[in-house]
């Protein structure tokens, strides 16, 4: 049988459930923590009426009859819901060649296992969403159904063994139960969640029917669902509650039952629940009982650990405020899932390769010297694989082993030629770059400038009360002087108004002492492009003795001479330099002394062993000849890197 039983509409009708058997759709719709519904834990619904609150648990009324058609695959959605939900926590929906990707990094080690060993293992998708990696009913992202001989879920892939290797009935049974008792899955959103379940029970029924072509009664399919609903169910995975649970409805829950769902007389006090909320129980097959998932975290010896985790984790987390800005969780659930598995495949961005983003550098140094951890997968341009989805830096597959020895990734560069000139540099050259990069807010204002103007102290708030900002201008325009103005020492501050590039003087005692105030150097703009390869540089322009920047711009030297100056800004705008630069800077930013690591140092005097009198081009020949580069390696440099005038 090629296509799931029911029917080619990937959408499965509630109404059919609740036909079949209410006490199955129950089920289906049971939380095995709070011994209620699942909740919404979203406000997609909400505009239809109070029971529809993120807050409230979903009942059968609310889903079935003429509102059967209510909660739909994602694929089926409207496109503003769809569009809510992936700004909200940058949720990109997973294609089945990745599923299939990352499914079989696993699957390959497990191929020479017994069907009892290969279906004992326990398998976990983490914010599962409608379960692909679980289930590939369908693709999530095309709408195809996918014929049952090709579905690349790992239930999927449990079950299509035990159809291939186990003839009797009652032992295919029993077989099938194990399986899912090792297939995890949890979801934050309730509708997500029902769909999950609904996919998982209706795999059952088809791998069923396939192999003894006839439906399952009743009675398995209830037996098989309530293993579903202890297994896949409602979590917030950042903090292991149930949604929205630190608020005061669930606490009657609170003071009746213990970890083991007993019920108790000793009451939880509000201001526990309020800062910890209900933490989500899970079944332990092996000896009956519930357990608190967050038992199993950052514990060796924990009473059951997850031999796979798999998934696509949230990406990042809006934050509300008057500083909208959005902050990375990946790494959060990276950690998770390797403190809970002894194997993990997630795909996240990957940023965080080149020790750039808005991932803690400290973590982003902890994955790249793990041993523990390695690249399956790279892709530069995401939108090969989240369509329409611009992710900087790329996406990547990362596979975790905690039981096997990986190289470290240290300097990940996906090109094979780069990856060769970076290591014929690395061999050459120690100093960086970076070490005499200056930051955009390395510039501040004195004390002083507040004595005289303590009415600027209002503008702004006390951290960027000394920043030279970006709209410096705008900001403090009394302190900005016509050459009349003032007669004493000045710097000139460069930086953008209405649009053009210009330079405004201040007095000096309202700058702070900077080691290249009164240097030569070069300004760049601290953002460039999109961050594809080898893009050219933004104009950098020569910076003065007595010149500063505003935090647009940063600054590269503090030279005594305006020959090294120069020489610095030939080599700059050079393609050599900047397909070094290319191997740290995947996204705009080019602020950092990390984006400049990789591009070698060179002395920039008049005795240096590069000739900084030649043109451009002609310093690119002379600096392949110092490296060594060979006609392979020159031909991807002029190539791939764009001129620069």
């Amino acid at each position: 049988m090629s296509n799931s039983f029911f029917c080619e509409d990937i959408d499965i009708d509630e109404n059919t459930i609740l036909r079949s058997s209410p006490n199955l759709f129950k089920i289906l719709l049971r939380d095995r923590t709070t011994r209620k519904n699942i909740i919404w834990a979203t406000k997609t619904y909400e505009l239809l009426g109070k029971e529809f609150g993120s807050k409230e648990s979903i009942k059968i009324t609310s889903i079935t009859g003429e509102k059967s058609s209510l909660i739909r695959p994602r694929i089926e959605k409207f496109k503003y819901e769809q569009l809510e939900r992936t700004k909200g926590k940058a949720e990109v929906f997973t294609p089945l060649w990745i599923v299939k990707k990352q499914n079989d990094i696993i699957d390959q080690e497990f191929s020479r296992l017994s069907v009892e060993e290969y279906v004992s293992k326990i398998w976990m998708e983490i914010t599962c969403g409608e379960g692909p990696y679980m289930v590939s009913r369908y693709d999530s992202v095309t709408g195809e159904i996918v014929p049952i001989e090709t579905r690349v879920g790992f239930v999927d892939r449990k079950l299509r063994r035990i159809n291939q290797e186990v003839a009797d009935e009652k032992k295919w049974f029993e077989y099938v139960k194990k399986a899912y008792q090792t297939s995890f899955g949890y979801e934050f959103q309730g509708d997500s969640l029902l769909i999950a379940r609904e996919n998982l029970l209706y795999t059952f029924i088809d791998y069923y029917l396939e192999k003894f072509d006839r439906h399952p009664d009743i009675k398995l399919q209830k037996e098989i669902a309530k293993i579903i609903s202890y297994n896949v169910f409602q979590m917030d995975g950042l903090n292991y509650t149930i949604p929205y649970s630190g608020e005061s409805f669930q606490l009657e829950y609170l003071e009746q039952l213990n970890l083991f769902g007993e019920e108790i007389t000793q009451k939880t006090t509000k201001l526990e629940k309020e800062n910890s909320g209900v933490y989500v129980k899970i079944r332990n097959w092996k000896n009956q009982q519930m357990n608190e998932f967050k038992s199993f975290v950052n514990k060796e010896e924990s009473r059951m650990k997850f031999d796979v985790v798999v998934g696509n984790p949230p990406y990042q987390e809006e934050i509300e405020g008057n500083n909208r800005q959005s902050r990375p969780i990946y790494n959060l659930f990276m950690d998770e899932v390797q403190n809970i598995s002894e194997r993990s495949i997630l795909i996240t961005p990957a940023r965080f390769l080149a020790n750039t983003g808005a991932t803690p550098k400290k973590w982003n140094n902890k994955m790249l010297s793990s041993t523990n951890l390695k690249i399956e997968f790279f892709e530069q341009k995401s939108s090969k694989v989240f369509p329409n989805t611009d992710i900087k830096g790329g996406v990547v597959v990362t596979y975790y082993d905690r039981s096997k020895y990986f190289e470290s990734i240290d300097t990940f560069i996906p090109l094979k030629e780069l990856n060769s000139i970076f290591h014929k540099v690395k061999n050459e050259n120690k100093d960086n770059l970076g070490s005499i990069v200056y930051s955009p807010d390395s510039y501040r204002f004195t004390d002083s400038m507040f004595n005289d103007y303590p009415e600027f102290k209002n503008r702004t708030d006390t951290s960027h009360l000394k920043a030279v900002s970006s709209n410096v201008f705008e900001r403090y325009p009394e302190v900005f002087l016509s050459d009349e103005e003032f007669a004493g020492d000045t710097v000139k501050i460069y930086g953008r108004k209405d649009g053009r590039r210009v330079f405004k003087k201040i007095n000096k005692a309202y700058l702070i002492k900077h080691p290249n105030i009164d240097k030569w150097k070069v300004f760049i703009p601290g953002a460039n492009g999109s961050g594809t390869y080898g893009e050219a540089l933004s104009t950098p322009i020569l910076g003065e003795p007595f010149m500063a920047h505003n935090q647009t711009f940063i600054s590269i030297g503090a030279f005594d001479t305006k020959f090294e100056a120069e020489s610095l800004l030939k080599y700059v705008k050079g393609k050599f330099s900047r397909a070094m630069l290319g191997i740290m800077k995947t996204t705009q930013n080019n602020q950092s002394k990390v984006t400049w690591s990789k591009v070698p140092m060179q002395d920039f005097t008049s005795n240096s062993d590069i000739d900084w009198s030649k043109t451009i081009p002609e310093i690119d020949q002379q600096l392949y000849k110092k490296y060594n580069l060979n006609e392979e390696e020159i031909n991807f440099i002029e190539t791939k890197v764009k001129e620069m005038e």
